[in-house]
């Protein structure tokens, strides 16, 4: 495995706990997949319509593309979600290309090199539980800039602007590891308030997200969009002859 497979994965995963998540709020109304229910709800309180927008996106299979951009480097993910048995499918741009496969019980990571099989397997019950890789494979369970929503105002066709503070969404977090990597995260920025756009459908569901940090060494765009809700994804191991198992190295690393 090349040498700089370890930590673009941990890159890919920080990535996706900053950029996205849901709020284990108590003053949030649960999700509602009736239309009409969602409507009212997003009238009545914007801010728990937004943060609630997530986990009502993942209700079902759906399909997620991040992309942050920080100067003149560029992230992409693209990722096929599969929530009821937690298996997913990622592609990683970090410039370096980073694919995934994820089930129930493995990580399957693909590989580069010519002399080595096609695909790397971790054993989930292996990683660590406060470590990047293991937190960001559970999509729903994560609490990101969404945590931190304060403010939402709507300027129509279901969009919002807002304002999430920083600290706010450390504190939502659902596990200390979380929080230990979404300190991590915002200690770069200048200002804890972080502005954002969001829409919502007509079922309450997060569509689009974007924002931008401000920080010392410049602007940070974050964009996440949702979609393909429902549709039928194709979430398939690689066969065992193209596979093999990691090494004790990378299990330390995560």
């Amino acid at each position: 495995m090349r040498r700089s497979l370890a930590p673009a994965l941990a890159v890919c995963l920080t990535a996706l706990l900053t950029a996205c998540g849901t709020t284990t709020d108590n003053d949030s109304t649960p999700a509602d997949s009736g239309s009409a229910s969602a409507s009212a709800s997003t009238a009545a309180d914007p801010v728990a319509a937004i943060r609630q927008g997530l986990g009502r996106s993942l209700e079902k299979t759906a399909k997620m593309d991040v992309t942050i951009k920080a100067g003149e480097q560029t992230i992409t993910m693209r990722s096929a979600i599969e929530p009821a048995t937690g298996a997913m499918t990622l592609d990683m741009k970090t410039p370096d290309p980073v694919s995934m496969v994820v089930t129930a019980d493995a990580l399957y990571v693909k590989q580069d090199e010519p002399d080595r099989k096609p695909w790397v397997k971790l054993d989930r019950k292996r990683l660590r539980p406060d470590g990047p890789l293991a937190q960001g494979l559970d999509v729903r369970s994560q609490a990101g800039i969404l945590g931190g929503v304060e403010s939402a105002q709507s300027v129509g066709d279901g969009r919002y602007t807002g304002v999430a503070d920083a600290e706010k969404a450390v504190a939502a977090a659902s596990t200390e590891g979380e929080r230990k990597t979404l300190r991590n995260a915002f200690k770069v920025l200048k200002n804890k308030s972080v502005p954002f756009q969001a829409t919502l459908d007509p079922e309450g569901r997060l569509t689009l997200l974007t924002y931008t940090f401000d920080t010392a060494a410049g602007a940070i765009e974050n964009e996440m969009k949702m979609h393909s809700f429902g549709e039928p994804v194709r979430i398939n191991p690689p066969k065992a002859s193209d596979t093999e198992a990691a090494s004790a190295e990378m299990y330390r690393f995560f």
